[in-house]
């Protein structure tokens, strides 16, 4: 017996959702022409409604080799659906190791726009420790988090990124200008993790490193975060691998694999 039709059929609204599922299989992102080969769908319609997509900033398209793929929007959409009970079931354990390694506050926070938003924390030992408002924002480009998660954006979305920031001087350590920036980002990458020299808060550090997706994206960011006056300079090496470390053990368990970071970059 064949199903009925739907009462209320809006056939472009499936496309969309059918052009949106398909790029889900296609990090890199693929022709037009190719999805609608895929889709059995006119190249007329595939092209109107992906330009729709893109207007809505569900998808982005490369200028130079044309080709479509995902943003980050439709996983921001979905993080703040299910990030309590995926995301931070697979790092609070993990968190609280930290913790006990670092004495001091360890968040998570995942990326909107040129800002970091906090998702929840594991309070530090100390007796007088950093504690976050939980949904509290944090500038990209003078913290930690959002420094370690834009310097593994793919290129063309960390430079559109950079270019929507907003840079204000907070003080003499703030990096605020564009040229700074992608130079501190260049040495992340090397190094694996992110400092906040009190760049925002004076007498405040922060330390992190990016968590993966298994397609190799930075989903999020875990981070320690404490008195300036309690952080031993000479451990800022040692302590930043040790935290990638912890970060890196989240990231396994999101189905991330190490070595596809050397991958990508060959």
């Amino acid at each position: 017996m064949t199903k009925p039709k739907p009462k209320y059929d809006v056939p472009s609204l499936k496309t969309g959702f059918g052009i949106l599922e398909h790029l889900a299989h296609f990090p890199r992102g693929r022709l037009l022409t190719d999805i609608a080969e895929e889709l059995a769908c006119p190249i007329s319609s595939a092209y109107r409604i992906a330009m729709t997509l893109e207007d809505m900033g569900l998808v982005s398209r490369d200028t130079e080799t044309k080709q479509i793929r995902l943003t980050n929007k439709l996983l921001l959409i979905g993080q703040r659906a299910i990030t309590e009970t995926n995301l931070l079931e697979h790092a609070l354990d993990i968190m609280r190791e930290m913790r006990d390694q670092v004495s001091d506050t360890v968040l998570i926070g995942v990326r909107d726009g040129a800002e970091i938003v906090v998702l929840d924390q594991v309070t530090g030992s100390r007796m007088f420790c950093f504690v976050a408002k939980l949904g509290y924002r944090i500038g990209i480009y003078c913290s930690a988090p959002g420094k370690a998660i834009l310097a593994f954006l793919p290129e063309k979305e960390r430079e559109e990124v950079i270019s929507a920031i907003n840079f204000v001087r907070y003080n003499a350590r703030t990096l605020a200008t564009p040229e700074s920036l992608r130079h501190e980002l260049a040495s992340i990458i090397k190094q694996g993790f992110a400092f906040d020299n009190s760049e925002q808060f004076d007498g405040v550090y922060c330390m992190g490193a990016p968590v993966f997706d298994r397609s190799g994206f930075p989903v999020a960011a875990i981070w320690a975060t404490g008195l300036m006056m309690n952080l031993e300079r000479k451990r800022i090496p040692e302590l930043g691998s040790l935290i990638r470390e912890y970060a890196d053990r989240v990231s396994q368990r999101l189905g991330f694999q190490p070595h596809q970071l050397s991958e990508e970059k060959k």
